[in-house]
């Protein structure tokens, strides 16, 4: 399976600093294709990079890094969860490539 990310649009601050970016991934498998699209907001690092001199790829590595997420459910309990996109969009996409091999499978063709 092959995977193509893509970025379709970032919003930018005041300060040039990019803080949300909206990007897609691809799959393709033969003659099976899937899509599917996010957005990811990305806080200020420890190096800035002008943004006349960003290239995708960087944009791109930004938003694969992982992405701690605490939340606080209604008991006080807290909860600390990575997220890794590129893995999850990833793994989207082959599933929904899988969702159409099965399909394909069970639809035969008619015997007439």
């Amino acid at each position: 399976m092959e995977y193509k990310w893509t970025v379709n649009k970032v919003k930018v601050a005041e300060d040039n600093l990019i803080v949300k970016v909206d990007l897609t991934v691809i799959g393709t498998d033969e003659d099976n294709l899937s899509a599917a699209a996010y957005s990811r907001d990305l806080t200020r690092g420890s190096s800035f990079i002008p943004y006349e001199q960003l290239t995708e790829q960087q944009v791109l590595d930004w938003c694969f890094a992982p992405q701690t997420i605490t939340s606080t459910d209604i008991d006080g309990t807290v909860r600390t969860v990575t997220r890794l996109l590129k893995d999850e969009g990833e793994a989207q996409v082959a599933g929904q490539i899988a969702r159409q091999l099965i399909q394909k499978k069970s639809e035969l063709a008619l015997p007439w």
